[in-house]
């Protein structure tokens, strides 16, 4: 009977739901069913001839989702999960479109409430709330930007909704024509401006919350209490209390300078005592209240602390790490964080961590053989003494007042000791600690062209008349006029060696030679570049670690030395990754001057040629947004000069992009460009007056010119691993012969 009274109730709901919408003047419509088509990215139905483009989600049980897909006219809202025989009402309040959406059977939001913003296309908001098997979707559209019915389809497991859009503006790759102009592909639709700025949205954050008591508090029954007090003994006033609550009362004092043992065993003075506790007064009025607000206000006045143990409260000011109930040792293997950053944090909080800590002290007594005095010994004693001392340190305040940690860093273990309680009050802050840090692989495309093109037009030509003889050499003019050449012309040969033919004799007489070149080179090159680096965002310097430089020395031998002989690690930090691609190539030399007659020596420095490429994780966030610098550098060999007495240098041309703090969805593409270098060179040679004649000039001028041009683009796609089961980097790996699946597997393939 339960069960039909709760099946009668869903379906009044649900008829209740239909009848308000239809109210409203909207329509009921069944989803169309369609074949099932393919599945495209990310769980997606593909449409045919309409590219897909990146499905969007916001990151809390059930099955159902809303995700957004961009096609080059459209925008499709699917609706994964909702099942078989969906029904779908459909109404228009002024420019918003709502949607009642009711399932077959109960369901759930797999993330809960969902809300996105797709400005672009003339959506404001896109929202699904809802429960059970009733789901309200809603659209609001830009200002301006009017909303139309979409087109309704399911599979029998998701429910797809397409609104039209603007077109998608495409990427013009060809080269504009400046004496035509024309007109680039643009959106149809235009953004409003902005009436003021908007900061970006608030993203979700990670949250671990837990409920503590008051570990002060203590907790006592009793009779009202109607009491009035001025400057009393506190030990009077709490021990009149526990009386009449029936407890029995302990007071235990702290010393404030702690001396030498006294007898009993006492490590405070009498006196000290005596004044401490006489110190300690309070006023209270208290008239009917209860008898545990009365007690813990007394203890709250005097500044103490209390406990419960059994039928007897002890009190005084620091007793919650003494009782006479038994105490709880637990050690912790942590898995991510560090013993020492777990201890210091648990210590922050009100734990007493314990460290030991060893102290080396050398001393050397005598002189050294360079200082000794004449005639006095000059032997030189040293001393090692080592002294080890365990110091306790923590805060007075916090949760975890009571607790004694230490750590061992071999093991990357804690130890904590003390009452049950706050074991696992301290249990569950190392338990949000250790957390796994994320890793994004950074795929990285560096791209470097270069484009030469060199065009030369060179004419050349001869005509003899007589014992006249012209000579147009690539725009150089050059005449001979009779037999010989003038005495100034005989390039320094001495007059006895006779007068100098002219050269055009040896041409036919009265005829004209003439020789036409034309050049034009065109050079494309390209330096690509294709890394992945996997990078966490942990600052932590890495031991034995250091920076990279791109220049080295060589030995003694004449061998070139390694910049990583002395840091085999090559980064600092473990958020960081270096990448160098190229050759070592001379840049200069360091000349050391002989001495007693050797002559200098010249140390080549080596630098590299090719690409260099720095990154820096700073941020994974929970949103899935990296945070990352980069610092990528291109150089080649464009010179070369000579040192004297040591031989040729390289001039190298570099290009750097140092960028600032990138911040970069998962998933998303960054493009950086706009590293260019263009260098346009033109030469001409040409004749007197004839060279700048129209049209017949070019047969007397010679005309060369020389264009390079270089871009450095560089695409950056961060990429969050899923270290979970069935993640993309590094897990499900099958090699590809069956020696390497043997020696892996250690199994027969």
């Amino acid at each position: 009977m339960v069960k039909a009274r709760v099946v009668r109730s869903c379906w009044f709901n649900r008829l209740l739901a239909v009848a308000t919408f239809a109210a409203l003047g909207g329509v009921l419509l069944p989803a169309v069913a369609q074949p099932t088509s393919p599945y495209g990215p990310a769980g997606l139905p593909a449409r045919t001839g309409s590219p897909a483009g990146p499905s969007l989600s916001i990151p809390v049980g059930g099955s159902i989702e809303l995700k957004l897909r961009r096609l080059s006219d459209a925008v499709e809202l699917v609706l994964e999960g909702v099942g078989t025989a969906p029904q779908l009402q459909q109404t228009t309040r002024g420019s918003s479109w709502e949607a009642l959406l009711l399932t077959a059977a109960p369901n759930g939001l797999r993330r809960g409430p969902q809300r996105f913003s797709l400005p672009e296309v003339g959506f404001q908001a896109v929202s699904l709330d809802g429960s059970g098997s009733t789901y309200r979707l809603q659209v609001t559209p830009v200002p301006g930007y009017p909303v139309g019915r979409p087109v309704v389809s399911a599979d029998g497991r998701d429910l797809i909704l397409s609104f039209a859009a603007p077109n998608q503006a495409s990427l013009q790759t060809a080269r504009p024509d400046l004496n035509q102009p024309g007109r680039v592909p643009q959106s149809a639709f235009v953004p409003p401006l902005q009436a003021r700025a908007v900061a970006p949205p608030v993203g979700d954050m990670a949250v671990g919350t837990m409920l503590l008591t008051n570990p002060s508090f203590v907790n006592v029954s009793g009779p009202p209490v109607t009491m009035t007090l001025r400057n009393a003994p506190v030990k009077d006033v709490l021990m009149r209390l526990s009386d009449l609550g029936g407890y029995g009362f302990v007071y235990v004092e702290d010393c404030k300078n702690p001396g030498s043992t006294r007898p009993g065993g006492i490590d405070c003075d009498v006196k000290e005592l005596a004044g401490s506790i006489s110190s300690r007064k309070v006023t209270i009025a208290f008239r009917n209240e209860s008898f545990s607000r009365a007690f813990n206000a007394a203890l709250l006045s005097a500044g103490l602390q209390g406990r419960r143990d059994g039928n007897m409260i002890v009190v005084g000011p620091n007793v919650l790490d003494k009782g006479f109930g038994s105490t709880m040792s637990k050690v912790y293997r942590l898995n991510q964080v560090s013993a020492t950053a777990a201890a210091d944090y648990l210590a922050n909080l009100g734990a007493t961590v314990t460290k030991t800590n060893t102290i080396t002290t050398a001393v050397t007594e005598g002189a050294s053989v360079n200082n000794a005095v004449a005639g006095a010994p000059n032997a030189a004693t040293t001393q090692a003494s080592t002294s080890t001392t365990v110091e306790a340190y923590g805060s007075g305040v916090g949760p975890l007042r009571g607790l004694i940690g230490t750590t061992d860093t071999r093991l990357t273990t804690i130890t904590l000791v003390g009452s049950p309680q706050v074991v696992a009050i301290a249990e569950q802050y190392l338990k949000q600690l250790d957390l796994r840090q994320r890793q994004v692989a950074l795929s990285v495309k560096i791209l470097d062209v270069s484009l030469q093109n060199d065009s030369s037009i060179t004419n050349s030509f001869a005509f003899r008349y007589g014992n006249n003889f012209i000579v147009n050499d690539q725009g150089n003019l050059a005449g001979a006029w009779g037999q010989y050449l003038p005495p100034s012309a005989r390039l320094g040969l001495d007059t006895l060696a006779g007068p100098i033919a002219n050269p055009g004799l040896q041409y036919p007489k009265d005829q004209f030679f003439d020789v036409l070149k034309a050049t034009i080179q065109s050079q494309s090159t390209k330096l690509l570049a294709s890394p992945t680096l996997i990078l966490t965002d942990n600052p932590g310097e890495i031991s034995g670690g250091g920076e990279v430089t791109t220049t080295s020395s060589t030995s003694a031998g004449g061998a070139a030395e390694s910049v990583f002989s002395s840091a085999t690690i090559g980064r600092k930090r473990s958020n960081e990754s270096f990448v160098t691609v190229g050759t070592q190539v001379i840049t200069d030399y360091t000349v050391t001057t002989g001495t007693q007659g050797n002559g200098n020596a010249c140390e080549p420095q080596f630098s590299t040629s090719g690409l260099t490429f720095g990154a820096r994780v700073t941020k994974i966030d929970d949103n899935g947004f990296v945070t990352f610098n980069l610092s990528p550098s291109v150089s080649a060999v464009t010179d070369q000069q000579d040192v004297q007495g040591c031989g040729p240098i390289n001039i190298l041309s570099i290009r750097r992009l140092d960028t600032g703090a990138v911040r970069v969805r998962d998933g998303q593409t960054l493009i950086l460009t706009g590293v260019i270098s263009d260098f346009n060179s033109q030469g001409v040679n040409k004749w007197p007056i004839l060279g700048d004649m129209p049209l017949i000039g070019q047969f007397f001028r010679s005309t060369s010119g020389t264009r390079t041009k270089n871009e450095l683009v560089i695409l950056v796609t961060p990429r969050i691993i899923d270290d979970n089961e069935g993640g993309t980097f590094g897990y499900g790996y099958q090699p590809s012969s069956a020696d390497a699946r043997r020696l892996l597997g250690g199994s027969n393939p």
